[in-house]
């Protein structure tokens, strides 16, 4: 049953990332946790996370941006050992508020980002200091939760970033964060992987594959949001729509 419970969240997830360019961290990441525990759902989110970024990258490589893939990174990466060092101490309840907390906070920036579009960008259009704050957050909400995506959806939102270009850069971006946690905790936090068998692990590759195929199965139409009445709320959808 948890194998089974694994997937689905795994699948879904999966689908939403192959779709907006991010959603897996938001959607899976909670269930996972509670399926796992805070310290193994959370490294084990990461992880296939990097993974599920890797695979959806290459049918968008050609649209990376690349320089504000190394203003975010950079900034990303910066912040994973100290995120993680904050992190090794807690306790696995203290850990899952700060994971609750993390998913509030996510599901509320999503609600409201697009009401702070304006007609102009509250910023230069080629500013680094968003970049690098957006890195920050991104990178500390990684190593807590397994979720990364909402501060550079807000970003992507108050700069009016071309979502294509967005959903592009995210994929690299998503994948260098996710490892860099992995490495932080694992090397800092000692934190493992779940114990699983050889073959489910076999099976949760067949999943994180099995998302993406399946979201590239919907109807052209389908395809340019993911199901669901929150998601047309999300800045990712927000970035999508005409």
């Amino acid at each position: 049953m948890l194998l089974l419970l694994l997937v689905l969240a795994i699948l879904f997830g999966g689908a939403l990332q192959r779709v907006a360019g991010m959603g897996f961290g938001l959607v899976a990441g909670p269930f996972i946790v509670l399926l796992l525990g805070a310290r193994e759902g959370v490294l084990f989110v990461n992880a296939v996370g990097a993974v599920m970024a890797l695979v959806v990258l290459w049918r968008m490589l050609s649209g990376v941006d690349w320089r504000r893939y190394a203003w975010l990174v950079a900034a990303s990466v910066s912040t994973s050992v100290p995120a993680a060092f904050l992190m090794r101490d807690a306790s696995p309840a203290t850990l899952e508020i700060v994971v609750g907390l993390v998913v509030v906070v996510a599901m509320t920036l999503a609600l409201v980002t697009n009401r702070l579009r304006g007609a102009r960008r509250p910023f230069p259009e080629h500013a680094r200091w968003p970049l690098l704050v957006t890195g920050v957050a991104s990178g500390f909400g990684s190593v807590a939760a397994g979720i990364g995506g909402p501060p550079l959806a807000v970003y992507s939102v108050l700069d009016r970033w071309d979502p294509r270009a967005f959903a592009a850069t995210a994929q690299p971006f998503f994948m260098t964060n996710a490892v860099a946690a992995v490495v932080a905790k694992v090397t800092v936090a000692d934190v493992v992987l779940p114990p699983l068998a050889w073959w489910a692990w076999l099976v949760v590759g067949a999943a994180l594959f099995g998302g993406v195929w399946w979201a590239s199965c919907w109807p052209a139409g389908s395809r340019r949001a993911p199901p669901g009445g929150y998601w047309w709320r999300s800045p990712t959808w927000a970035a999508w729509r005409p």
